[in-house]
């Protein structure tokens, strides 16, 4: 997997009023179960400028390259995320009306840059699901031979059935013998 991440800065010293920034990335992406998951990101940001404020406004488009928890089968999964924020250069000032903690401070001194990465692999992970799925309707393996059972039904004899769940089975099914 090739992480390749360079790139996704905002040079905001380019801004005269409005400008527009493009990355296209692959990443690994961490996965709940420790493992990671390839992913090809397309990112479109919007920046406005007013003063010293930069309001940003990003969209990503992504597609992660996922193993299916039910069947482990591999599959990519389209996610669909926005950043917006406000960078402001110099010191921490009043944040605008709903933004409070979408403000990022960023000293005057020096080139007047942002990295959206972090940003855009945080939104990533928040969108996944907690369990990935080939589609909703995954059968997913038997649980004995490790047939893939949306391929079809597998050739292992059924369950043993216990005796002693038959009352209950009988009244479930509207047989109420007494």
């Amino acid at each position: 997997m090739i992480d390749d991440t360079a790139g996704m800065e905002l040079d905001l010293g380019r801004v005269d009023r409005r400008e527009t920034f493009s990355f296209e990335r692959r990443f690994p992406i961490p996965t709940l179960e420790g493992g990671s998951a390839d992913c090809r990101a397309a990112v479109t940001a919007a920046v406005v400028m007013s003063l010293n404020r930069y309001a940003v406004n990003a969209r990503i488009a992504a597609e992660i390259r996922a193993e299916c928890h039910r069947c482990l089968g591999q599959f990519a999964m389209p996610v669909e995320a926005s950043i917006n924020l406000v960078i402001q250069l110099g010191e921490q000032g009043e944040p605008p009306e709903g933004m409070e903690e979408d403000l990022v401070v960023i000293p005057a001194t020096g080139e007047a840059r942002y990295d959206l990465f972090p940003r855009v692999r945080e939104e990533l992970i928040l969108e996944m699901p907690i369990k990935l799925l080939c589609r909703e309707d995954c059968k997913g393996l038997c649980s004995k031979c490790g047939a893939d059972l949306n391929k079809g039904a597998c050739e292992c004899p059924g369950e043993p059935v216990d005796r002693r769940w038959g009352p209950l089975r009988n009244l479930l099914n509207g047989e109420n013998k007494s």
